[in-house]
């Protein structure tokens, strides 16, 4: 590989990383509506543990995104925020030998604490996401959410998890 290619992949594979600790503040200050515009161009949804997808995706679909946000999670204060850290972890970007299509995997573990429950682990699960090279901007193609331990979800959660 000459330099080139070598700089693009690695300004990607920081591009991808700052998109994906994007969501995570976002989410965390309920700008829901900003969250669900991340997705405007992905299949969205829950997987197994291999990242296969089950149930059903929402598809190019922000205002579905932001319906199953809005639906799922519970909000405090004003301005409104889930009370949330999401901390992302473990990323592993494979960038494409094109260098305009990527993937990822990742480790999310999400953090809680409210008036009712103190600061503790409520979720840990998996990111398997999917990218693409749009306008010289990288956008999610995909991003489906492997759930892999829950804890005590009765603060967060307005309904129980599929």
């Amino acid at each position: 590989m000459d330099i080139r290619h070598t700089i693009e992949r690695l300004s990607a594979t920081e591009s991808i990383r700052d998109l994906l600790y994007h969501y995570s503040h976002l989410i965390d200050r309920g700008e829901l509506a900003e969250v669900a515009e991340l997705f405007a161009d992905a299949r969205y949804g829950q997987c197994d543990s291999d990242g296969v997808p089950v149930g059903v995706l929402i598809d190019r679909d922000p205002a579905g995104v932001l319906r199953a946000n809005e639906s799922f999670i519970r909000m405090y204060g004003d301005p409104p925020t889930p009370r949330t850290k999401h901390l992302t972890t473990n990323v592993r970007v494979t960038v494409a030998d094109s260098n305009i299509e990527a993937s990822s995997l990742a480790y999310v573990t999400v953090l809680q604490g409210t008036d009712e429950l103190p600061l503790q682990p409520i979720l840990t699960g998996r990111y398997f996401d999917r990218f693409a090279l749009v306008d010289r901007q990288w956008r999610f193609t995909e991003r489906l959410c492997c759930i892999d331990h829950v804890g005590n979800l009765s603060e967060h959660a307005r309904r129980t998890l599929a």
